[in-house]
């Protein structure tokens, strides 16, 4: 196989490209990381890095500041039962979407696929559902699901009940068809210092079990009954996997089960950068996010003949190949500047850049996953996810029994700017920015254009809220079970 040229460091920065693997600190990591460079790259669309083992990243970072000593505040191991009053389900109308950008409704899809995709949109009706939960309700369970031919029955909802794993009690997510979602976000927005942290008991969310995805009559984690496509907020009319007629029918767009386009995942842990969040269509999230952690498992269709990707083995500061994994993999990454003008038939959408101990934590521009889970394990063996923030950055965190590395603690600090390279909308006070970055988004497309001024302007504020679990309504199925979530503040810091 060729190799792709190595990616160039921004201009104006002290980012360098270079080749990889090189020597490497491992186990229980800190360290700063490198800001985003502008160019798309998203986890959910066709616009990959080279894999090749090249990369663009920073010169080595100091070490990272002492993290604040921190207070419980709350802590919900969902021994009480869940929605003891049967929360019904609700009609979404839409009346008070979030923005009119990548939103369920948003302008750009009509404005890429034209009129037949209102007459896509139009043909099922979305519902929601959501309950408190813990001390004072300081958690929501949030829900989505489809009623597909407009009968108001949902023929598959999801649910987020009580259940046990190896002893403990537990949340049980289960998302049994892919156009449903099912997530914890906190009912109050965070403060702007804390830390919030669980164990995942269980996952089944895509990935290979006993070296194969098709077990239990399912393929990667979806059932294998009929058709399962983006329909209605597909890729980009200009993206591979299908023809980009929104008149087509359902079947004919871009299927999540396999080909170019099949993957499954689940949100460890991520921070948005609005209140209330609940789950919507993947390509809204992908201009929504700040830091993240999360699962990406491909369908070898969607791999094909490349790398897959990489897998940092934090034991040897080795990468390997994603495709000699079991897919079951974790990427823990931070969100950097969009393309404000993406091209005809593309998206919106946030560059990515990725956290490894085999890049001594210096975020890079290339899918790279920090640790490979063992499944199999659980639920006699767990693993806790947390997510710090405090005055200078966010810090992620995983920690448990990973494949080849073993036992471990993988923990990385970024400063909220970096060479001039911020981590979006990191602002949770107008105090906190200067507006340096504001820019218009501009989409000219092949049914319509529309610009968005004053994407992150001087005074705004982007409050954090925490996501777990799977946000997408028209991609990821399965089920998971976690527990122990908590949140922390400063100690001796009023809330």
């Amino acid at each position: 196989m060729s190799r792709t040229p190595t990616i160039p460091p921004p201009r104006g920065g002290t980012g360098r490209a270079r080749s990889l693997p090189r020597k490497k600190r491992a186990y229980a990591l800190t360290a700063l990381l490198c800001g985003a460079l502008v160019l798309p790259l998203s986890l959910g669309s066709a616009n990959a890095a080279p894999d090749d083992g090249t990369a663009t990243a920073a010169d080595k970072p100091p070490k990272a500041p002492k993290a604040p000593a921190w207070r419980l505040l709350h802590s919900e191991n969902f021994a009480k039962p869940l929605d003891p009053a049967g929360t019904p389900w609700t009609r979404e109308t839409y009346s008070r979407p979030f923005d009119t950008i990548m939103e369920d409704n948003g302008k750009w899809y009509a404005n890429d696929y034209g009129p037949a995709w209102n007459t896509a949109f139009d043909s099922f009706s979305t519902y929601r559902k959501e309950f408190k939960v813990g001390d004072g309700g300081w958690l929501t369970a949030s829900l989505s699901a489809r009623d597909w031919n407009k009968d108001g029955r949902i023929e598959k909802p999801p649910s987020i009940t009580n259940g046990r794993a190896a002893g403990k009690t537990v949340a049980q997510l289960k998302v049994p068809d892919h156009t449903g979602g099912a997530i914890f976000r906190p009912t109050k927005s965070l403060p702007d210092q804390y830390r919030i942290e669980y164990k995942l008991k269980t996952l089944d969310f895509g990935g290979k079990r006993g070296g194969t995805i098709d077990y239990d009559n399912r393929t990667n984690g979806y059932s294998k009954d009929g058709c399962k496509t983006q329909h209605p907020w597909g890729e980009g009319s200009n993206s591979p996997g299908w023809e980009g007629d929104a008149s087509a029918p359902y079947c004919e767009w871009q299927d999540v089960r396999a080909g170019k386009y099949g993957y499954n995942g689940f949100h460890f842990l991520s921070i948005v950068d609005f209140a209330d969040p609940a789950p919507r269509n993947n390509h809204f999230w992908h201009y929504r996010r700040k830091v993240l952690m999360d699962s990406f498992s491909q369908h070898p269709d969607r791999v094909g003949t490349g790398t897959g990707g990489r897998v940092c083995d934090s034991a040897a500061d080795t990468y390997y190949d994603y495709k000699d994994s079991s897919f079951n993999t974790v990427n823990m990454w931070i969100s950097g500047l969009p393309n404000w003008t993406p091209g005809k038939g593309g998206l919106a959408g946030n560059s990515q850049w990725f956290m490894t101990s085999c890049s001594d934590g210096v975020a890079e521009q290339q899918l790279s996953s920090a640790a490979e889970l063992q499944p199999e394990l659980m639920p006699n063996q767990d693993y806790t996810f947390a997510i710090e923030r405090d005055a200078t950055g966010y810090t992620l965190e995983a920690s448990g029994n990973f494949a080849r590395a073993g036992q471990r603690t993988l923990r990385f600090h970024r400063p909220f700017i970096v060479d001039d390279k911020p981590i979006w909308h990191y602002n949770v006070k107008p105090g906190e920015y200067d507006g340096r970055y504001n820019n218009t988004l501009v989409q000219n497309d092949h049914n319509g254009s529309s610009t968005w001024p004053d994407q992150w302007p001087a005074g705004s504020a982007y409050p954090d809220s925490f996501v777990i679990g799977d946000l997408y309504t028209n991609v990821y199925e399965g089920s998971a079970s976690l527990t122990d979530i908590k949140m922390f503040v400063p100690r001796g810091k009023k809330n």
